[in-house]
């Protein structure tokens, strides 16, 4: 697998079924993964309070390397004004601690940053 490109079906709170989009990208150093929120698609939990464990579910599910994870939450532009609906990215840092993900810290970035990363 070198992509791939799918809805992702995960256990959210309380294991409420939950969904998002889901593209990994496999490079010769990482693995970028960019989990997207479906909001009303989404039956279930927010990528962004579940964020440790989707990586980690992401990460046994696909058979990725959790050292070499790079973890982005994307949310689509959903035509407001508001700054709080535009289009976002972001790196999740995430601690692995040999069994589970844990502090995430969200560091923002462009569109353009995730296109650079995606290409090279």
């Amino acid at each position: 697998m070198k992509y791939v490109d799918q809805i992702h079906d995960y256990k959210g709170q309380w294991d409420v079924p939950s969904r998002c989009g889901l593209k990994i990208v496999r490079k010769h150093d990482r693995d970028i993964v960019i989990a997207t929120e479906l909001f009303e698609e989404n039956p279930g939990t927010s990528i962004t309070n579940v964020s440790a464990q989707l990586a980690a579910d992401i990460v046994h599910t696909y058979g990725l390397d959790p050292g070499r994870l790079l973890f982005i939450e994307h949310c689509s532009d959903r035509g407001s004004r508001l700054e709080h609906f535009r289009e976002s990215f972001d790196i999740v840092h995430l601690k692995w601690d040999g069994t589970r993900f844990g502090d995430p810290d969200w560091e923002s970035i462009s569109r353009e940053r995730v296109d650079e990363m995606i290409r090279d």
